[in-house]
């Protein structure tokens, strides 16, 4: 690799068995790796969950924006105008191959580089282009199934766990949710899955519209969360937010979040529940109409 996580750190990167993906072209750092095997992670699952093309947009192992389109370009699009500002500089992955509409789109945008199951013809050359040729190109093995357990190696220290496959699946929702809100909320599920605990997603449309990652308290989580859903809303329409879906990784502590929740339009809330609370954020969610489903499924990820 170019270098480690900064550029005083030599870094060297090798499969254990399998490498998940080919370098096309360029050369990845450590935290290029680190993105675009998450990403990766992120919008197959997502694909495989929806059946469409999804995109995601990573900054330092946390998506900026995820999004399903009917084409792999429209999910890109829309995952990188969830928060434009966050997405300069990104790592872009996404589920289908590229097609010169999606490399047309790339070409206009700060992007660091791409991960995907493959490119059209010619479309590598407009890609390896960019960054005066230094723009880094992966292809992704779309057939790598990884190990069930992960290792990490940290300060003299090997940890090993089962890896996070866990289906993520409508009945983990509350039966009454309606079809449009369930979508939404088991995508922000997907996404949660792959952010940087504590994590809040929010999302509409089949959109992360505000992700609120890597914060200490969940209730910061949810403010995060809550204005970039409002800056993505305000860049559409002057009527008030409403219709979104809210997930967090953890169990919500407080009521304030499902206040503050309810500041930015959510209408409906999947959390693991089974905090001592968890009835008055149940009974906080009904009087505010908002419904609540306890997926008692946490979704950590440091």
């Amino acid at each position: 690799m170019r270098y480690g996580m900064n550029p005083h750190q030599a870094a060297v990167m090798a499969p254990v068995d399998r490498a998940p993906f080919a370098v096309v072209s360029g050369a990845p750092s450590y935290i290029n790796v680190l993105d675009a095997v998450t990403g990766w992670q992120l919008v197959r699952e997502a694909a495989r969950a929806f059946g469409v093309p999804a995109a995601a947009s990573y900054k330092h192992v946390s998506p900026a924006g995820a999004a399903l389109g009917a084409t792999v370009a429209e999910a890109y699009v829309r995952a990188r105008e969830a928060d434009p500002k966050s997405s300069y500089g990104d790592f872009v992955a996404v589920s289908h191959p590229v097609d010169t509409e999606l490399a047309d789109r790339l070409k206009r945008v700060v992007s660091d580089g791409i991960i995907a199951p493959g490119y059209d013809e010619g479309v590598v050359e407009i890609l390896a282009a960019k960054k005066r040729g230094t723009y880094l190109v992966l292809e992704a093995d779309a057939d790598f199934e990884p190990p069930a357990e992960e290792t990490r190696e940290v300060y003299g220290l090997r940890l090993t766990q089962e890896r996070d496959a866990l289906p993520l699946t409508r009945d983990l929702l509350d039966e009454e949710v309606p079809d449009d809100a369930a979508r939404d909320l088991l995508l922000g599920l997907i996404v949660a899955r792959y952010t940087q605990s504590n994590t809040v997603v929010m999302v509409k449309d089949a959109t992360a519209i505000g992700i609120g990652a890597g914060q200490q308290s969940r209730v910061d989580c949810t403010r995060l969360a809550g204005e970039k859903a409002r800056l993505w809303w305000s860049r559409r329409s002057d009527e008030p937010l409403t219709g979104v879906s809210m997930v967090s990784d953890g169990a919500l502590p407080f009521t304030d979040n499902i206040e503050e929740a309810h500041r930015h339009g959510v209408t409906h809330i999947a959390e693991p529940g089974g905090s001592i609370r968890s009835p008055e954020v149940a009974a906080a969610c009904a009087d505010l109409g908002i419904s609540w489903s306890a997926t008692g499924v946490r979704l950590f990820r440091h």
